[in-house]
């Protein structure tokens, strides 16, 4: 780095030398937003000012403009700011439905209730339990690779992310592409109301572990990321931990195992942007094909699954009891993070849901003073089921083209007012557009201004907008905004006027 010039004041000296600290680790440019989160660590909370961000780029061969493209495009790093970073102000609709008034925070869904410290289950006892068991067999033997693709087949295992692709086709996509692969567990979760991975990560990270392990003996690869929420602070030192104690035990010999925090940006949950994070860039949806199978990272086939596909890949071999979270291992439980007017939110493992109303009651039920009003259903981009269709079978939701996503539930009450819930998710999802393509950059904010007016809705206008987003977005951020804003345009459903 440049020498810390005469006139430097006590605070850039001091960022000068958090910066020289950092780089003292690696200073690969693919662990810029990385480095930029640890600079911020170092100060305090506060981000990188823009001498320091200069400087960075200079001692990493990038354009300025590359670093500062960066450091704005993920509200974590709290570039130029003056005060530190918290990820605990409200401003969701989580919050908005709990606590009235609304501000501009970042804190995204968290309002699931207060939770003790986490207690994890440990490497000892899961190895007790029977725990990489299935991981010492694949590395003994090379032919047991092609056996747990079969066991993949067979368990049906699935996507866990909302489209449900099958895992052991994904896999063998992988492996079909040559080359030495990577894998990615997605642990970011950053859609509204979903806090499942959390509940897995938090209970039995080994299980995890052991998945992604497994995943990259099967195919090949050398290199495993995790990458997880910024503000998911407790898990970090828990997979800290743990992956010193896989690495001690020799089971991850030949892998690069590390792990990776995301910026606090929405659209990461699309892989390809999470991808381009992962490589140092703003985090940005690539057109597809190539799918990411084929040429991920660094150009690399890459297998990217969310925490809760790969806990649940270890059900194909039997997986390990001994956890709140071993109720996934039945693939008919399915988890739900339970959320809003109710009495114990949070995360619910339940099998055989036959009514969303059932949620409710497994909650806690609803909260004095509120009687059902509906449910936010899928998340930012999901549908608003009255109180009604709620006690309807859920089965005939379903024929009937209701999504349950990655399981997000927001309970809100009969006085709650529909329309001011959409406009939230609407803003929601105008604030988390990556502004990359036309479609979802204009068409999310026009929804979100259109809801938030006051008067009749404007329905041609809802409709030209769905069928645009709908089709031309290049992600599904934008393509998922052009669904959720059909529904609300359907005279007599959602929030139509």
């Amino acid at each position: 780095m440049p020498p810390v010039p005469e006139t430097a004041t006590p605070a850039d000296t001091a960022e000068w030398a958090a910066i020289a600290t950092v780089l003292a680790r690696g200073d690969d440019r693919g662990r810029l937003l990385e480095i930029l989160l640890e600079v911020r660590d170092a100060k305090g909370g506060i981000g990188i000012s823009q001498a320091g961000l200069l400087a960075l780029a200079e001692r990493l061969r990038l354009f300025p403009s590359e670093a500062y493209e960066v450091a704005t495009a993920f509200p974590a790093v709290n570039y130029a700011a003056t005060t530190p970073y918290a990820a605990d102000g409200c401003g969701d609709l989580v919050c908005g439905l709990l606590h009235g008034a609304l501000g501009a925070g970042v804190c995204r869904n968290r309002c699931d209730g207060p939770r003790p410290e986490p207690v994890p289950r440990s490497f000892a006892a899961y190895r007790a339990a029977g725990g990489y068991g299935q991981l010492g067999r694949i590395m003994a033997d090379p032919g047991a690779a092609a056996q747990m693709l079969e066991r993949l087949s067979v368990h049906q295992a699935v996507g866990r992310a909302g489209v449900g692709f099958p895992v052991a086709e994904k896999w063998r996509q992988v492996i079909a592409a040559g080359g030495t692969p990577v894998v990615i567990v997605n642990g970011d979760e950053g859609e509204l109301a979903i806090f499942k991975d959390r509940f897995i990560l938090e209970n039995d990270p080994h299980g995890v572990i052991e998945a992604a392990l497994v995943a990259a003996r099967v195919i090949g690869a050398d290199q495993v990321f995790l990458y997880v929420r910024d503000d998911y602070v407790p898990i970090h030192a828990i997979l800290r931990q743990a992956l010193m104690e896989v690495a001690g035990a020799g089971l991850a010999e030949g892998l690069a195992l590390e792990l990776r925090r995301s910026g606090g940006a929405f659209i990461c949950g699309e892989e390809t942007a999470l991808i381009a994070s992962l490589e140092g860039r703003p985090a940005r949806p690539v057109e597809r094909p190539p799918f990411p199978t084929a040429c991920g990272y660094l150009g690399r086939p890459t297998l990217l699954h969310n925490v809760e596909t790969f806990y649940r890949v270890t059900a194909a071999w039997g997986g390990t009891l001994g956890s709140p979270a071993s109720a996934l291992l039945d693939p008919e439980v399915r988890l739900f993070s339970v959320s809003g007017r109710v009495c114990a939110p949070g995360p619910k493992p339940m099998r055989g849901l036959l009514r969303l109303a059932d949620l409710v009651e497994i909650a806690g039920g609803m909260q004095d003073g509120h009687a059902l009003g509906g449910m936010v259903i899928g998340g930012s981009a999901g549908a608003l089921v009255s109180a009604a269709d709620c006690y309807r079978p859920l089965a005939d939701l379903l024929d009937e083209g209701l999504r349950l996503g990655t399981g997000g539930a927001i309970v809100f009450g009969a006085t709650d007012e529909p329309r001011a819930i959409a406009a939230r998710m609407a803003a929601y999802l105008a604030r988390e557009s990556c502004g990359q393509c036309g479609p979802c950059r204009i068409g999310t904010a026009h929804a979100s201004r259109a809801l938030a007016a006051p008067g009749p809705l404007d329905q041609h206008l809802l409709e030209d907008l769905a069928a645009v987003m709908g089709e031309a977005s290049l992600c599904a951020l934008g393509r998922n905004a052009g669904r959720f804003l059909g529904r609300l345009s359907i005279p007599g459903r959602g929030v139509s006027a």
